[in-house]
This record gives C-alpha cells, structure tokens and sequence, in this order.
C-alpha cells in the first residue's frame, strides 16, 4: 500500500468518523428529533458512506482509470478537494454552532444564519459533503468510483434541501424567505 492510500483511508476514516460522531453527540444531547427529517439523516449517511465505501471497491476496475491508475498530481488535487471540503463542512458546523442538527428541526429562539459560509450559500455543510465526494473520486482517479461517491450523495442531499427548507420556511417564515432570494443552495452565485 503506497503513502498516498494510507492518507487517503486515514483522511476518509477521519470524515466518516466525524459524522458518525455528530449523529451520536446528537442522541446524547437528546437533539435531532426525527418526526420532521423524513428519513432524510439517513439517507445522507447511507448514500456518502455507502457511495464512498462502494467507490474504494470499484476503484480496482482498471478500465475506468483516467489514466493508467498510478498516483499523480490529480490524486493529490482530489485529496485537497476532500480537505477542503471537511473543512468547509466544520466551518459550517461551527458557525451554525447549537442550531446545527444531524436531522431537521429548529429551535424556538433560532435565528436565520447569514454569517461565515452562510453569507454565500444556504446549505454550506453540503456542499462541504459534496467537495469530499468529489475529492475522492478524483483522488483513485476512476470515472466509475467518481460516479458512485457523487451521485447517490447528490440525490440524497437534494432530497434533503427540499424537506429542509419547507421546514425553514414553515419556522422562520418571511426571515428564511428573504434569505432564499439572497442566497443559492450550494454554488455560490451559481445555484
């Protein structure tokens, strides 16, 4: 096994990890009701673990290689992808601060978030998810593995954008609503 794959199972060991952690603090907290998240929690985590974990399983298909398999800059670039989106992810966790929930629901005294990644973009924590999918795909530099870590998350995420405005929008009414014109969902200045 070559430095680059230790790097890159510790790197993906350590994001798995942290959102395995979150749903846990959650439950322990007593946080992260689930009458509202229409199965929305799981579906995330089942599509970026599962897309990701199949994803390490095809990479060993040689005929979707990019190239011809080996590491390069491209590997590198993905893994850098991968940190900047779990950075970008805790960043958005962190401003969020005890408004972050692993399911959807609101908090009687919450406020709409414009600041930190939340200026730019709705839903920053997923497009942090996004960019590791992302990452990784390009890092095994396999067409296929790329593939199965996007798209799966990309529906899940979708999915939960959709319950989690409404739910927003039904909470903090006009506030949120004035927000959504202001800002995209996951692309800054694009969508």
């Amino acid at each position: 096994m070559t430095v680059f794959s230790k790097l890159l199972q510790g790197l993906s060991a350590v994001w798995i990890g942290s959102e395995i952690f979150l749903v846990v603090r959650d439950r322990i907290q007593h946080k992260g009701r689930t009458d509202k998240d229409r199965g929305s929690r799981y579906f995330i985590l089942i599509s970026t673990i599962g897309g990701i974990a199949v994803a390490a399983v095809v990479n060993r298909n040689a005929a979707f290689f990019f190239a011809d398999g080996r590491t390069t800059w491209l590997s590198w670039a993905g893994m850098i992808i991968m940190l900047l989106g779990m950075s970008l992810r805790m960043w958005a966790i962190v401003t969020l601060g005890r408004s972050f929930r692993t399911t959807v629901e609101t908090h009687p005294d919450q406020r709409v978030c414009q600041e930190g990644p939340y200026r730019l973009v709705r839903h920053p924590a997923y497009s942090g998810v996004l960019l590791i999918c992302i990452g990784f795909g390009v890092a095994v530099q396999n067409w296929l593995s790329l593939t199965i870590a996007v798209v799966p998350p990309v529906a899940a995420i979708l999915y939960r954008i959709r319950v989690e405005e409404t739910e927003l929008v039904t909470s903090l009414g006009s506030e949120y609503l004035g927000y959504q014109k202001r800002t995209k969902r996951l692309i800054p200045w694009i969508w």
